[in-house]
C-alpha cells in the first residue's frame, strides 16, 4: 500500500518491531496524534479494544458491565478536533513486520475482521481476537524462517 493510501478509523497499522518473548511495537490509527507503543499482545489488545470504545467505532455489540462508574452510551462516532494523516500512517513500518488489521465489527465480545500486509497479497479474515494473534504468531514465525532467526516460544 502506498503512502498516500487511505486508512479508515477502524484500520490498525500494526509496527512489529520485536518477537522474541513477547510481541512489541507500534499501532498507528488515524484517531491516534501519537502511536500506542505496546508491550505483550495483553497491552495490544487492550490498547486497542480501548481505541474503539473511545472513538465508538466499531461499536460493540454488548455492552460492558462495570461496577466502578456507570459507562456512558456511546451512539455516535466521536472523531477528535486533531487525527494523524493517511500519509503519515502509511510511511510506518515495523522493524520485524508490519499489518494492517481492519475490524469490521465487535459481536459476541470479540471482534471480526482482516488481517492483511501492507501491500495486500496476504489476506486473512479472522472472527476473534485469539485468530487473529494465531495469524500474527504464524506470519512471524515464518518471517522469522525465511530470515534464519530462532522462532519465539510463547
Amino acid at each position: 500500500m502506498s503512502s498516500a493510501s487511505v486508512f479508515p478509523i477502524n484500520m490498525i497499522r500494526l509496527c512489529i518491531d520485536g518477537y522474541r518473548e513477547d510481541l512489541s511495537g507500534r499501532a498507528y490509527n488515524k484517531m491516534l496524534l501519537v502511536p500506542l507503543p505496546f508491550s505483550g499482545y495483553g497491552a495490544l489488545l487492550l490498547g486497542m479494544d480501548d481505541l474503539f470504545e473511545r472513538v465508538g467505532y466499531p461499536q460493540a455489540f454488548q455492552a460492558r458491565r462495570t461496577f466502578l462508574k456507570p459507562a456512558k452510551l456511546r451512539g455516535s462516532i466521536h472523531i477528535p478536533a486533531e487525527t494523524m494523516e493517511d500519509e503519515e500512517i502509511g510511511k510506518q513500518n515495523g522493524e520485524c513486520r508490519t499489518f494492517d488489521i481492519v475490524v469490521q465489527s465487535r459481536r459476541q465480545s470479540g471482534w471480526q475482521g482482516i488481517l492483511m500486509d501492507p501491500e495486500r497479497t496476504h489476506i486473512r479474515k479472522f472472527q476473534s481476537e485469539m485468530e487473529l494473534l494465531d495469524y500474527l504468531c504464524r506470519d512471524l514465525d515464518e518471517t522469522c524462517r525465511r530470515k534464519g532467526l530462532p522462532e519465539a516460544r510463547l
